[in-house]
């Protein structure tokens, strides 16, 4: 009975030290993977370029909401669903320190309610400012050149609904940058730079008799061939008038110097010592989960740009753009970030830095906003 009670005990071990060590196996399996992991993604950062040009180190003047220096804004966005998305899939992630939405200035719709529009997602600004504190807004007002748009908007056809937005952006007690009529010199928007003009500063000067002292004014270019051929500067209502100077980044950041539109509008900023925002930017041909491709061809020239170009505030736009019935995009692809998981980690490596201000209870005061 001893003996066999001795044998059992043998038995009981042998079994319980090979389960642990069939357990430090796979932790090890895991380990190495994590660390390989970690390393390929390291490796993918190490590609970019971290080197400011000192020539775009300027002073900036008749401005507001802008970051330290060394600073850059992080802003998410553009629609409800594509937030919602982006939040299930990386719940651990430090939030960005803003959010991006959509507004039209012909109705007051998908600002304080929820708005589905023709492209079948949604906005909806005022669930962003209840659902996450301490960070900013990006607003994006459209205003094309069709239907007497600006005309209707300084001869006052629409002051109804920018005083319903000028009590709702009193309201929230954040910064809120304000992109006007976004992407004024698109062949798409169809904007005569005279009358756009005369709109944009028609609504600056409203908000400014309501008093509302709390919008940045970004003056928002397309960064691409311009409509008709006009002069970037054609469009420019007047440094009293403007707080940020934006451009778009979507095909651009597949070269590496983002071709002459961009640096056209790079230039302009500096010399109206205007601070430079990246409005819009996603790799439209999309990000597949089969390869890396992307970060090569795409986000390493968009995070050296940033840093070369001393950017100060970036908005990226999470979305698969085959599910938006938006025309002239049809080749636009499926670009979410969570569609790669290293290009997602090494996206994550780069952002979660503390030059890029994310969302804090000190992040209000770091962009000189005093509530």
């Amino acid at each position: 009975m001893v003996f066999r009670n001795y044998e059992l005990m043998r038995l009981k071990y042998t079994i319980i030290s090979c389960a642990f060590l069939a357990l430090s196996i796979s932790y090890a399996q895991t380990d190495h993977l994590d660390s390989s992991s970690n390393d390929k993604t390291q490796q993918m950062n190490l590609k970019i370029n971290t080197q400011i040009d000192p020539s775009y180190i300027y002073d900036y003047r008749d401005t507001k909401y802008v970051p330290p220096a060394g600073k850059t804004l992080l802003i998410m966005g553009q629609t409800v669903e594509g937030i919602q998305e982006y939040m299930k899939a990386f719940p651990e992630e430090s939030l960005p320190g803003g959010w991006a939405a959509y507004w039209a200035i012909t109705e007051f719709k998908g600002v304080e309610d929820k708005y589905k529009n023709e492209t079948g997602s949604s906005q909806h600004h005022q669930l962003l400012v209840e659902r996450f504190p301490n960070t900013v807004i990006q607003s994006a007002m459209w205003m094309i050149g069709k239907w007497d748009m600006p005309s209707n908007t300084y001869k006052g056809f629409y002051d109804e609904v920018l005083k319903k937005y000028a009590k709702w952006a009193k309201s929230i007690d954040r910064p809120l940058y304000l992109r006007l009529g976004y992407e004024f010199d698109g062949p798409h928007n169809e904007l005569e730079p005279d009358d756009y003009v005369k709109a944009y500063k028609y609504i600056v000067n409203y908000f400014r008799s309501k008093k509302v002292d709390n919008i940045a004014y970004v003056w928002h270019s397309y960064a691409a061939q311009p409509y008709k051929g006009y002069k970037l500067s054609d469009w420019y209502p007047g440094d009293n008038y403007v707080d940020w100077v934006a451009i778009s980044v979507f095909g651009q950041a597949y070269s590496s110097d983002f071709g002459e539109a961009a640096q056209t509008v790079l230039n302009f900023a500096k010399d109206h010592h205007k601070p430079v925002m990246l409005a819009e930017s996603n790799p439209v041909y999309g990000i597949e989960n089969d390869n890396n491709r992307v970060w090569d061809e795409w986000f390493v020239n968009y995070f050296s740009f940033i840093y070369n170009k001393n950017i100060k505030a970036i908005s990226f736009i999470n979305e698969d753009w085959q599910r938006l019935n938006i025309p002239g995009i049809g080749e636009w692809k499926d670009a979410r970030l969570y569609n790669n998981p290293e290009v997602s980690k090494a996206w994550f490596d780069e952002v979660n830095k503390d030059k890029y201000l994310k969302q804090s209870a000190d992040l209000f005061k770091q962009l000189g906003y005093n509530n």
